[in-house]
Parts: structure tokens; C-alpha cells; sequence
């Protein structure tokens, strides 16, 4: 294949990611326990047990899901019930979750690219944060509690149900979730996320295929020289 053609496409690729990732769509249910994330990778994560690793030491998989402090020894902790001060149960919620506290993230990793991604996000605060990246490269802007919109409140209050609620992100392409906080405590459970439908990577192929084309009419189209 030519290679300035596969340049070509690979430049649009990452035009298409930015403009997606800047028209990220965020749906927020209060009061919802889990959302709709179709074709779940493994479904809910609810950090019932874990499939590898263990809960204590920070690193483990849990269906498909790999999770890891995004800075060693300083990452969620998963844990039940409420510690006043540090964290609280998520409304309604009743099992085990992960708590970030203060300055500290965890890092989620697929092994596929995803283009949704949902969690219950427990007594939502505006220190709260989300990040997305991509192949290492961050994908549109990091999204904070206070960046969602009415009926959502990001007042951290822990049984409010406008400040409890499921929330969904789509219209990204990621493989990699950043989840922040700078204070005590980003609190969620049941994450689910869900790789690109067959149809929607065939409209990304024809479309790349259209551009190679153009691109190649365009190069070898006869030139005229008048003396």
C-alpha cells in the first residue's frame, strides 16, 4: 500500500478522535444504580471479587477490567459501609465499591478500544475527575463532577439523589480511564464499558477508504505545462 496514503488516514483518525472527544456525550440518571451500556465488557464491575490480583494490594482484573493506582500505593481502595470523613456508601448502594481519596487516582485499562463508559458515581463532588486517554494521549478534556449538568449537584451530599446517579460517556474512543480526586473521597461502583459495533468501524473503514481514494485521484491526475 502506498504509504503516503496510510499517513493520510491515520492523520484523519486522530481528526475524527479529537472532534469526538470534544463532543463527548454525557447522560446522567440520578438515583439510577446502573445505566445503559450495551454489550458490556464482562459486565458490572461491583468489585464483587476479583478474577486476578487482589483488593488489598490495588492491582487486580475484574471482568476484563484492569485496575491499578495510577501512582503506586496511591490508588482507589475498595471498601464497604462508611468511614465519616474518608467515605461514604453510595446511595443505595449496598456491597462493595472504590473510594479514591484525596490526591490520589486509579488507572482503568481495556485491552480493546472502548466508545462507552459508565459507573455510579456515589455522592458526586466537584473535585472529582475523569480522564480519558487513548493509545497514552488524552482524549478530549478531563471532566470534573461540577462539569455535569442539572439535575446533577456535585455537593458531595451522600444521599441526595441528585448527587448520587449512574453516569454514561460515550461518543470517544478511548482504552485507557483516569478516575481523580484532590479530596476525600471519589466513591463509584458498577463501571461497565462497551467496545464500537461492528457497523460503526465499517463507516470509520469506508470513510478512511474515500479519503485514501480521493487522495490518490488527486495524485495521479495528468499535469499540463503551456511553454
Amino acid at each position: 500500500m502506498n504509504k503516503r496514503l496510510v499517513s493520510l488516514s491515520a492523520a484523519v483518525l486522530v481528526l475524527v478522535i479529537g472532534s469526538s472527544a470534544n463532543a463527548v456525550t454525557i447522560v446522567a440518571t440520578p438515583g439510577a444504580l446502573t445505566g445503559s451500556v450495551p454489550a458490556e465488557q464482562g459486565g458490572l464491575v461491583n468489585f464483587s471479587a476479583p478474577s486476578t490480583g487482589s483488593f488489598a494490594s490495588g492491582t487486580f482484573t475484574e471482568n476484563g477490567i484492569a485496575f491499578s493506582p495510577t501512582t503506586p500505593g496511591q490508588g482507589g481502595t475498595v471498601v464497604s459501609g462508611t468511614s465519616p470523613g474518608n467515605y461514604a456508601n453510595p446511595a443505595g448502594y449496598v456491597g462493595n465499591y472504590m473510594a479514591i481519596l484525596g490526591g490520589q487516582s486509579e488507572t482503568l485499562k481495556f485491552s480493546n478500544s472502548m466508545d462507552i463508559f459508565g459507573l455510579y458515581w456515589g455522592s458526586i463532588d466537584t473535585y472529582n475527575s475523569v480522564e480519558f486517554l487513548l493509545n497514552g494521549a488524552q482524549v478530549g478534556a478531563i471532566i470534573k463532577g461540577s462539569d455535569l449538568a442539572v439535575p446533577i449537584e456535585a455537593s458531595g451530599n451522600q444521599l441526595g439523589p441528585d448527587s448520587n446517579a449512574y453516569v454514561t460517556f460515550s461518543n470517544l474512543l478511548f482504552d485507557e480511564v483516569i478516575l481523580s480526586s484532590t479530596g476525600n473521597s471519589f466513591e463509584f461502583s458498577n463501571v461497565a464499558a462497551a467496545a464500537p459495533e461492528p457497523a460503526t468501524w465499517a463507516m470509520m473503514v469506508l470513510g478512511f477508504a474515500g479519503i485514501g481514494f480521493l487522495a490518490y485521484r488527486r495524485k495521479s491526475k495528468p499535469s499540463f505545462r503551456f511553454a
